[in-house]
């Protein structure tokens, strides 16, 4: 290899090593002003915003406003903000902590947190980063108390139409330690859903259909004689002596034809339940999201218990399991059918009305 070959081999080197050097320090730069631009992002943070932004957090877990209370002079020493807030019995703080201390650190914050070993009440100082220093920011005491109580709304999730999705879509549903009840298919082709919903051991209810005259799609009609009449309802109460109940569904004409199915019912030990009771959502699309609307606005007005049916898909469920802790936070609360209706019992003192529940 004569000279200028070698000459050309270090200077592709060289050039090399200069382009693997340029591209580093690039590199490191696009990195350091990322730096410099997410800690100018975080300094914008003001009182007011920072604020604003914790009192969100709160309300998203049903911490009322009157339950907060600015700390005394002696705790407030070098803070901007600094409060006292009551909460619940039935907040977890740990859950609470979670959610503040992501706010923290996002927007250049960082916080220490201790806790009482005795009430279990937690104080939380927030420190604000800037240029590597640490400085006093905000100090929030959560103290629980008895006077801290959330308006819980209970709810009664009941799946219709299950035996119409596919059957290891179902399966993973009615596996899921969510608590939901199902209608329980009564078709004779579908007897494979109807083991899984009872080897699942879920709550579940049964449609019965009341009609006019000649109304053969009907479960019961007033041309039925009352001794086939109460021949299939013994049948019903003895093929599923765990059922949380029926629901009657009828038009306004049939009412005193369905006292008496009501009636029918009852004396066999079977609940029986209005199909008013239960509010249906339907929706093509955002089916979830329309349920939780639904909820969350039943949550506002004080409502204490709620009854739904809705249709999902394994898609649907699977989205719901996702989100549910949007509903949980506030405190929201999931029943059973059976608890469901004996919840229901007690608000009424036992009173039992059409448009509610019949026993």
């Amino acid at each position: 290899m004569d000279r200028k070959e070698k000459l050309k081999i270090i200077l592709i080197i060289a050039l090399g090593v200069m382009l693997i050097i340029f591209t580093l320090l690039l590199i490191f730069s696009e990195e350091k002003d990322e730096t410099n631009l997410t800690q100018i992002l975080k300094k914008e943070i003001s009182p007011d915003v920072f604020k604003k932004d914790i009192d969100s957090i709160l309300h998203s877990f049903g911490i009322k406003e009157e339950w907060k209370t600015k700390s005394g002079k002696k705790s407030n020493d070098g803070y901007v903000i600094a409060e006292n807030i009551l909460i619940p019995a039935d907040i977890q703080t740990i859950n609470l902590n979670y959610d503040l201390s992501g706010y923290f650190e996002k927007n250049g914050f960082t916080s220490v947190t201790t806790e009482d070993a005795k009430t279990k009440n937690i104080a939380m100082e927030i420190f604000q980063i800037k240029d590597s220093n640490r400085t006093k920011y905000a100090k929030l005491n959560f103290i629980y108390s008895q006077k801290a109580v959330r308006n819980v709304l209970e709810i009664c999730i009941t799946l219709d139409s299950v035996e119409f999705i596919d059957f290891g879509d179902a399966e993973k549903i009615l596996r899921s330690t969510e608590k939901i009840s199902v209608f329980l298919p009564m078709e004779n082709d579908k007897a494979d859903y109807q083991s899984m919903i009872t080897d699942n051991n879920k709550n579940y209810l049964i449609k019965f259909y009341i009609g006019g005259n000649n109304d053969i799609t009907s479960d019961f009609n007033s041309e039925m004689k009352e001794s086939l009449i109460k021949q299939r309802i013994r049948s019903v109460a003895i093929n599923y002596p765990n059922a949380a109940g029926v629901v009657l569904y009828y038009p306004k004409d049939r009412k005193e034809f369905a006292e008496k199915i009501k009636s029918e019912f009852s004396k066999n030990n079977m609940r029986v339940f209005s199909d008013t009771l239960f509010r249906e959502i339907r929706a093509d699309e955002n089916k979830v999201s329309k349920l939780f609307d639904e909820i969350k606005r039943e949550s506002n007005k004080g409502t204490k218990l709620k009854f739904y049916t809705v249709s999902f898909s394994g898609k649907d469920f699977e989205e719901y399991t996702n989100r549910i802790w949007e509903l949980k936070k506030p405190g929201i609360k999931f029943l059973a059918v059976n608890d469901a209706a004996r919840k229901l019992n007690n608000m009424f003192n036992e009173k039992i009305t059409d448009s509610l529940i019949v026993k």
